[in-house]
């Protein structure tokens, strides 16, 4: 446990240095954000301008923190690692015997960082353009439970999706299905209670939902399809077993790799 603390600290000092202080990604990446979300905000405050309740507001505010998660999950952790191969540093993790683990865990915080000011960018262009969102806590022990939830299957989102890129070397079809598809269709973005009913079937089958069904249930934006107490329980427990999974994904793709040697990557 030492050594990971230790790797995963050297990692955050490394990922730290290059990306805020001697990137400008910082500027540029926030810039992009911004531009990005207001193609989608500004159309819908011309048509709907007056008319969203507070709730829909909140609801759509969600619905762009849960997507950030994801989009940090797969850029910031995941992906991360077909950077490294890339710079051919890889290499040099694996003869050293630092875990891959440590590499996710030494940029968490920076991630975090990057995501709260993302989300306050997210707040001001929702605010600016349709209103300030009434964000109010009705039920905070679901809160906790959606965050943990979304916690671990963000995590466990991430290593499958790291496996994957040191299997292939490249991001597929598969990983693509997996990175984008899956958790937009599983009520990531959008209420379950407003979709079909075999994506609602469909959707219950996967970990993504009900992390995100919880959120949107403890601020008020939408009731869960089933009963809270037993979407939490489910939520957890299936979050637990998809990060149980995720990381023996990771761990054999990594012990794969000791045997057949680092794959050269492709950006698809």
């Amino acid at each position: 446990m030492k050594k990971l603390l230790h790797s995963a600290r050297a990692v955050l000092v490394a990922y730290f240095t290059a990306e805020l202080i001697r990137s400008k990604g910082l500027a540029y990446g926030f810039l992009s954000l911004a531009v990005w979300l207001s193609m989608f905000i500004v159309p819908a405050s011309l048509f709907a301008k007056g008319e969203i309740m507070h709730s829909a507001l909140t609801g759509i505010l969600v619905g762009i923190s849960v997507f950030l998660a994801y989009n940090t999950a797969t850029w910031d952790w995941a992906l991360l690692l077909r950077w490294l191969i890339q710079l051919e540093v890889l290499e040099y993790v694996m003869a050293s015997g630092s875990s891959i683990v440590s590499h996710y865990l030494g940029t968490i915080p920076v991630s975090i960082a990057w995501y709260s000011i993302a989300l306050g960018v997210a707040y001001t262009i929702v605010s600016v353009f349709l209103g300030p969102p009434n964000i109010t806590v009705v039920d905070p022990l679901a809160l906790v439970a959606g965050i943990c939830s979304l916690m671990l299957v963000l995590l466990a989102y991430s290593f499958i999706l790291g496996g994957t890129v040191l299997s292939v070397g490249s991001a597929g079809p598969i990983l693509e299905f997996i990175a984008w598809i899956l958790p937009v269709a599983t009520g990531s973005i959008t209420p379950l209670a407003f979709m079909p009913k075999p994506i609602q079937i469909f959707a219950y089958l996967t970990p993504f939902s009900y992390p995100a069904e919880l959120l949107r249930y403890s601020l008020g934006v939408s009731s869960t399809l089933l009963d809270p107490g037993l979407t939490a329980i489910i939520g957890a427990s299936y979050s637990a077993v998809f990060f149980t999974a995720g990381l023996l994904y990771l761990n054999h793709q990594v012990r794969k790799l000791l045997r057949e040697g680092i794959r050269s990557v492709a950006l698809f």
